[in-house]
């Protein structure tokens, strides 16, 4: 909605603090349904739910590319955050139990290769069509379809391949082990061992597999097994028994540590992200914009006055500067994917946060040319480090609790983001310097906080195994 806003602002009335809750929106319902998404997924399994979870993510994108006021599009982004909430924790759960330890961090690192270069390839769409004089009217004026109507419809488009493309995903054979599903796992290893190898499936040399069950699935199943019991009660009581277990030890120690640095990771990274291509478009309408300081350009009012909203275009310029940040940090996942392996994950963090730390206090101070480099890497490293951080918590927690793990670490993440979002702009109006240093001392901090976690880190990193 980020690459929207500059176009759809003049058509929707949208104040400063409207653009904000159209931000934060997405994130508001991601923390709303952290909790049931964990518990379905550590309970019912991993593919299914993706396919749900993305079937229902186009259906809400699609309905709010199609509303024609602020209120619905709010709604509908909104619901649109509650079902992809699921397949983004879920995936990384999947992601972490189908490669052993060897190749973990740097599969997972790897998802923000192509994260990234979707972030490439969205403004380079954007660029394309946005700018366009495109309208299409429908039932007598009463719907218009614009070009940035056009451009949020078409970035539906993943969420509607990835539901088609993992309804012929396998499940994950370390959850049905798990659950006591040997008989299931076997055949998904001998799936994977098929296409990996090009082999038949009965020469797979693994003919059965040990019960991996824990005693929480044992008690659960017995649960189920009893006769004479309200199953939905014992749901109930499953789900509360699961929600609360991060929160009691020994798991509570890590939690407190993964959920607050995550917070205040994405705080600062996603806040001064969605606000990019308000402050792209403004050096883009400022003249002189390379010679002001970021300070100046923000505060500026310096924009192109129309009577007619179709007549309003955005510069070409606002999204090739996008396209150079997603390219920054496509190139800052290539090169952390490697990275990660030779310094480990631990290092990989600090000197990530340290890095963005001093990005973000220097910002507000840079002129209008060197404010895209200094944004883009912030912006990287601390994507990067989101990332890698996800990698901490699928070993610091057991595969019973993973989903939920990091759903929670995200929900905490996203509560940072609704924060920041709604926060920035007016804090921007009382203080231009305040919210730049702010981020920065924020960042900071959450090195200081990784100090703490370095050493048990290390220790599952050096041991090769996890929870």
């Amino acid at each position: 909605m980020s690459f929207a806003l500059p176009s759809a602002t003049c058509e929707l009335q949208l104040t400063d603090f409207d653009k904000g809750c159209l931000n934060a929106a997405i994130f508001a319902g991601m923390i709303t349904s952290a909790f049931l998404w964990g518990f379905l997924s550590d309970t019912f399994g991993r593919q299914r739910l993706l396919t749900i979870g993305y079937t229902l993510d186009s259906i809400f994108g699609i309905a709010s590319s199609l509303s024609q006021t602020f209120w619905p599009i709010l709604i509908f982004k909104f619901l649109s955050g509650v079902a992809i909430c699921g397949p983004f924790s879920i995936f990384v759960a999947y992601l972490s139990e189908l490669f052993n330890g060897k190749y973990r961090d740097r599969v997972i690192m790897s998802t923000g290769i192509f994260t990234s270069i979707g972030g490439i390839i969205q403004p380079i769409i954007a660029w394309y069509l946005i700018p366009k004089h495109i309208v299409y009217e429908f039932f007598d004026g009463k719907m218009k379809i614009n070009s940035w109507r056009i451009f949020t419809l078409l970035s539906t488009l993943p969420s509607i391949m990835a539901a088609i493309l993992t309804a012929f995903c396998v499940e994950s054979p370390k959850f049905l082990m798990s659950q006591g599903r040997k008989e299931e796992a076997l055949k998904v290893f001998r799936r994977i061992y098929e296409i990996n190898t090009g082999k038949p499936a009965d020469t797979y040399p693994v003919k059965k597999l040990r019960d991996e069950r824990r005693k929480s699935a044992i008690a659960k199943q017995t649960e189920f097994a009893q006769s004479g019991q309200n199953k939905t009660i014992i749901v109930i009581k499953s789900f509360w028994r699961q929600m609360t277990a991060l929160f009691k030890r020994p798991h509570v120690g890590n939690a407190a540590y993964v959920f607050s640095i995550q917070f205040f990771a994405l705080l600062s990274m996603n806040t001064l992200r969605l606000w990019l291509p308000d402050l792209y478009y403004k050096i883009e309408e400022m003249p002189d914009a390379t010679n002001n300081i970021v300070c100046e350009i923000a505060t500026s009012n310096a924009t192109k006055q129309a009577t007619n909203c179709d007549q309003i275009t955005v510069d070409a310029g606002v999204y090739t500067k996008l396209i150079y940040a997603a390219i920054v940090t496509t190139v800052c996942f290539i090169g952390g994917s490697y990275i990660i392996d030779i310094i480990g994950k631990e290092v990989f963090l600090l000197l990530g946060f340290l890095v963005a730390g001093g990005c973000g206090w220097v910002f507000s101070w840079c002129n209008g040319k060197w404010a895209i480099h200094v944004s883009a890497i912030y912006v990287a490293v601390l994507q990067a480090n989101t990332v890698a951080m996800l990698g901490v918590v699928v070993q610091l927690f057991p595969t019973n609790l993973r989903t939920m793990a990091v759903s929670l670490t995200m929900m905490f993440g996203r509560l940072g983001v609704l924060f920041g979002s709604l926060a920035f702009s007016f804090v921007l109006e009382l203080s231009c310097w305040a919210p730049f240093v702010g981020v920065g001392t924020i960042t900071f901090c959450s090195a200081i906080a990784m100090i703490p976690l370095l050493p048990w880190v290390k220790k599952i990193e050096d041991e090769g195994t996890d929870q």
